[in-house]
């Protein structure tokens, strides 16, 4: 009797230590753990930020406006641009979202390859045409700015060509050494009403005029996300290691992770 009473016990102590806590408890955790609580300052605070988001969907046109600034003293979209300038960072895109917006991923570069999602080869769109012409550009060139990638496809009208380049985008296929393009894709144009106000920059405006005639939505060096066309990730070995890093890096992001932690995430297989 005093042995059952002991394990009776016992279990009832187990048992309230993994009682579900409040959402509110929850909320602070979640918000102290993302640094919103006490946001840090400089370029090594701003490379743990996006070591603690990568891979996650995050709207473009939020990124340097309401993502990065919650957790950063003084954000500037500089320090953003010197660290993709120096190759510690890349962005890739995930999805378009209506026509001037888009869910992107910011990352590690060397962990790129380990978070990059595998997807499934069947349900994508064949690419047309002017995509098929891009990709075999830079796979034979490399990292090239907009004027030679449009040549390349039969020149013409530049729109069809930075429409090509923004398809391959949110299919994952593309990136770019810079953000320039990226906001200059989200900006939203002024409007022409009496009340109109000017489009917001996010980022400081260069002194000179420039003497190209490359549409701003199509600045930066171009380049492949190699990644994307590694058909070796599908098999089971991959998955493997994809599942195993995107768990650890759901743990690196949240601290508790559950089931509705990847069905927010739009994780392939749940």
């Amino acid at each position: 009797e005093v042995l059952r009473s002991i394990r009776r016990k016992s279990l009832a102590k187990l048992r309230k230590e993994i009682e579900p806590v409040e959402q509110r408890t929850l909320a602070r955790l979640f918000a102290r753990w993302q640094g919103v609580v006490q946001p840090r300052r400089g370029l090594d605070a701003l490379l743990d930020v996006i070591e603690n988001l990568q891979g996650a969907p995050l709207a473009a046109s939020l990124l340097e406006t309401e993502i990065l600034p919650a957790r950063m003293v003084d954000y500037k979209p500089a320090d953003l641009d010197t660290l993709v300038a120096a190759g510690e960072v890349v962005w890739v895109g995930l999805e378009p979202l209506g026509e001037r917006d888009g869910r992107v991923g910011l990352y590690l570069a060397d962990k790129l390859p380990l978070l990059w999602p595998v997807k499934p080869a069947d349900g994508e769109a064949p690419l047309s045409e002017r995509e098929q012409a891009i990709v075999a550009y830079l796979q034979h060139n490399g990292a090239s700015f907009f004027q030679p990638l449009h040549d390349s496809t039969g020149g013409g009208y530049p729109g069809e060509t930075v429409d090509a380049l923004w398809s391959l985008v949110w299919r994952g296929l593309l990136t770019n050494d810079a953000l320039h393009a990226l906001r200059a894709y989200c900006e939203k144009p002024a409007g022409t009403g009496r009340n109109a106000k000017p489009a917001r920059r996010v980022h400081n405006q260069s002194s000179f005029r420039s003497r190209r005639t490359t549409p701003p939505t199509a600045q930066g060096r171009w380049s492949l996300n190699v990644v994307a066309f590694d058909a070796t990730r599908n098999n089971p070995t991959g998955q493997t290691a994809w599942s195993h890093a995107i768990a650890q890096q759901l743990l690196t992001r949240y601290g508790v992770v559950f089931r509705e932690t990847a069905h927010a995430e739009d994780l392939p297989g749940r």
